[in-house]
């Protein structure tokens, strides 16, 4: 019979050793928290489509309540355009369950929520009223002769 060596490795070989799992530490626990983390669902909703046929966007994220929100927006593909990161410009604004908060500086919260956003734009104010326009001057006076 033909006998096969054993490749060793040398360094490779002890890393591999000090790598294994160890079973004499027992059961595998929650590293420093106290309790297991409870899980919070946002429910994105984009802009609504101007043609008929296309549907609203529409997407979940499961989230860690205290999150940053500008973050779960950026890694679930959620296009929020974004200026000052300091909350002033309003830029950034998202509707979350009926308030306007902007998502560069707002945490999520400890409970499931919707978040309407307006896309890769910012979202428009309410057009301001224009006023009145002014009435046509009043003819001049007639010089009595």
């Amino acid at each position: 019979a033909h006998r096969r060596a054993a490749v060793r490795m040398g360094l490779f070989d002890a890393l591999a050793e000090s790598m294994k799992n160890d079973e004499t530490l027992g059961k595998r626990e929650g590293a420093g928290l106290s309790k297991e983390v409870e899980l919070k669902t946002i429910t994105w909703k984009g802009p609504k489509p101007d043609n008929f046929w296309e549907q609203q966007p529409v997407s979940t994220s499961q989230v860690v309540p205290g999150q940053k929100l500008a973050d779960v927006a950026r890694q679930s593909g959620i296009p929020i355009k974004y200026s000052c990161m300091e909350g002033h410009c309003r830029v950034c604004d998202v509707v979350v369950d009926g308030r306007r908060v902007p998502a560069c500086v707002a945490r999520c919260q400890k409970k499931d929520v919707t978040i309407e956003y307006f896309g890769s734009v910012a979202p428009t104010k309410a057009p301001r009223k224009q006023p009145p326009p002014l009435p046509p001057p009043p003819p001049p006076p007639q010089q009595q002769q």
